[in-house]
């Protein structure tokens, strides 16, 4: 076992770019991304308990010049911002320029204050790649730049890791000094531990017991003085305390493997074929608003809003087709009303489509105040809010992802079923519930008995049709109502996706068009209500 861990550890090096695998240091934290970062301000020496940091720099213990400053992007996930702000370094904030890119001219500016005041350590931690809009990180422009000035340059591969060619370049002028990621967003990868790789001179405990000590981390240690401990050379075995994550570690070089079979090249040409296609779709659509600049490099992560509008719609039989109760709607471009709420959103795409996305705003609430506009004032009321218990309140947007693996079939319906929550979704408002305090959003219970039972609701439209037997459509309505069965079955995926969209659409047909706004709590002020109820 100790030489496939080895072996394992080995690969997961070199497919990272390591050059001779003994400059660089791999530990496999278990937290992900978050527990990687956490390892880097252990070994760095900037950890410390929330409880006792003001009081660590208060009484001046840490002299101003070995204060570590740490530069950190606009894009970046709360496990690269918070635990930083956290620490015990001095934490400057680099926005983003015209184009909603990182400012490179404002982090110079910022690298050269930060030189003047004194010869301090210096890092940048910045996010490879944005995982809300999939914008890229020009990486090595930004290695350059820190580097220039002494600063060491880490950079935190999260969201773009299982897609991209990653290649530490340890040493050189645009290499990186660490990076992490999270193993567990690869192709075979859930189960795995996070990762940091990193440079040695960024290890800062060689003369001090290692972050975590414990079994594994020793040479020698006696009953007499603890100053008589030695502790392991190798600083991969002196940072793994403990019994190793042996499946673990062999099941993260699996997923690298499947990463590196599979080709960086194929899979970049895919997903922008995807990317491309998508935006080319959903771009006219005017109901539907895609966050962050679409001009520039980015992979298919796309995070957007659904608008309402005040006519959205209008319909009409379609005379070529025999199935005369399901009407073909055709939207007519009207004035903007608020957007659904991007958990409404995720909502409809889970109970209708079977479709898994995610509503919020995915850990990275820093750039969501940039990309929705939220000014301090704004932030402020809605922080007010949210500390009364209203977290539905919390903005945000639903994100999805073209993953390079997933079939044309599927990424047509992905679309298909975008564009229909854009004409309809809010016709579906009335049917479920909204919970101010928590900001779920829950089918309501149907009101109808069959036997004596209320049907299991297994299905998105079973779950829906109790809604139909409840009352909300006439008895002869109901009578009409054919839900074709989507089911497991014999028919191929382009059928099965095309019966969702019919029976969705045949819902939608039978709710109100304008449904009435719910009202909203008395102690919520309306203009901190940024969708439609």
């Amino acid at each position: 076992m100790g030489k496939m861990v080895k072996e394992a550890t080995k690969y997961i090096k070199t497919c990272l770019g390591s050059s001779s695998g003994t400059e660089e240091i791999l530990l496999l934290c278990g937290n992900g991304t978050t527990g990687a970062i956490k390892r880097l301000h252990e070994v760095m020496g900037v950890a410390i308990p929330s409880s006792l940091r003001s009081r660590y720099l208060e009484t001046l213990i840490l002299k101003p010049e070995e204060r570590w400053v740490v530069f950190v992007g606009p894009y970046e996930h709360h496990s690269n911002l918070l635990s930083w702000r956290q620490s015990l370094a001095e934490v400057v904030e680099i926005g983003v320029d015209d184009e909603g890119l990182i400012d490179m001219n404002m982090l110079r500016k910022k690298l050269e204050a930060a030189t003047r005041r004194g010869n301090r350590p210096m890092l940048g931690s910045f996010s490879a790649c944005s995982n809300v809009t999939g914008i890229c990180t020009d990486t090595r422009a930004i290695a350059r730049l820190l580097h220039e000035y002494g600063a060491f340059a880490c950079f935190d591969f999260a969201a773009s890791g299982p897609y991209v060619k990653i290649d530490m370049r340890c040493g050189e002028l645009d290499g990186y000094d660490a990076i992490f990621m999270s193993p567990h967003k690869f192709v075979g990868g859930p189960g795995t531990p996070g990762i940091l790789l990193m440079s040695k001179a960024l290890y800062l405990l060689s003369s001090h017991p290692p972050s975590t000590c414990g079994g594994g981390t020793v040479s020698y240690v006696n009953g007499f003085n603890e100053e008589d401990t030695l502790y392991s050379e190798d600083i991969e075995e002196r940072e793994g305390a403990g019994t190793p994550g042996i499946i673990q570690t062999i099941r993260t070089a699996l997923a690298f493997w499947i990463k590196e079979y599979m080709g960086h090249s194929l899979i970049e040409s895919r997903e922008q074929v995807l990317l491309q296609r998508a935006l080319a779709r959903i771009l006219p659509n005017a109901n539907i608003s895609i966050l962050g600049n679409t001009h520039v490099k980015r992979l298919p992560i796309i995070s957007f809003l659904i608008y309402t509008t005040s006519l959205d719609g209008h319909c009409e039989r379609d005379l070529s087709s025999k199935k005369d109760n399901i009407c073909i709607s055709k939207e007519r471009s009207i004035r903007k009303e608020k957007p659904l709420h991007c958990r409404f959103v995720a909502k409809l795409l889970n109970d209708l489509f079977g479709i898994q996305a995610r509503g919020g705003c995915a850990c990275a609430g820093p750039y969501g105040h940039i990309l929705l506009n939220i000014c301090k004032e704004e932030s402020l009321s809605i922080r007010s809010g949210i500390q009364k218990g209203y977290n539905g309140l919390r903005p945000g947007w639903t994100r999805i992802n073209f993953a390079y693996y997933i079939s044309d079939e599927e990424f047509e319906f992905i679309l298909a079923a975008m564009e229909f929550i854009a004409l309809h979704g809010k016709r579906f408002l009335p049917l479920y519930r909204f919970n101010w305090m928590t900001g779920d959003w829950t089918l309501r219970q149907g009101t109808s008995k069959v036997g004596g039972m209320v049907e299991k609701m297994f299905l998105s439209f079973d779950r829906l049709r109790l809604l139909v037997a409840g009352g909300q459509i006439s008895s002869d309505e109901k009578e009409s109502v054919l839900l074709r069965n989507v089911s497991e079955n014999n028919r191929g995926l382009e059928q099965m996706y095309a019966a969702y969209l019919d029976n969705a659409r045949l819902f939608a047909s039978f709710l109100p068009e304008f449904p009435t706004e719910r009202r909203i709590p008395q102690d919520i002020d309306p203009d901190l209500v940024h969708f439609r109820v």
